[in-house]
């Protein structure tokens, strides 16, 4: 991985801005991306083999919900 357009999904979603799997999961995305360090954003999920979409979009929801209520009981701010 290069870190170019199409070398992965969530370089392309949080770095390069582009539309990936609809604007409420791309966004989701971007949420976590701030909740959670990038490395860790890369065992979330199989990236390249994901559940269907509304699926995937309250598996996301889900846990950028699990994330900032840890963040909030660590004491931290949260978007």
């Amino acid at each position: 991985m290069n870190g170019k357009p199409g070398d992965h999904p969530i370089n392309d979603i949080c770095d390069h801005k582009l539309p990936v799997f609809s604007p409420k999961a791309d966004e989701l995305v971007r949420e976590i991306d701030q909740l959670l360090p990038r490395y860790r954003m890369w065992d979330l999920f199989d990236w390249y083999s994901l559940p269907p979409l509304a699926e995937l979009e309250r598996q996301l929801e889900a846990k950028r919900d699990e994330l900032r209520r840890e963040a909030r009981e660590g004491g931290l701010e949260t978007p």
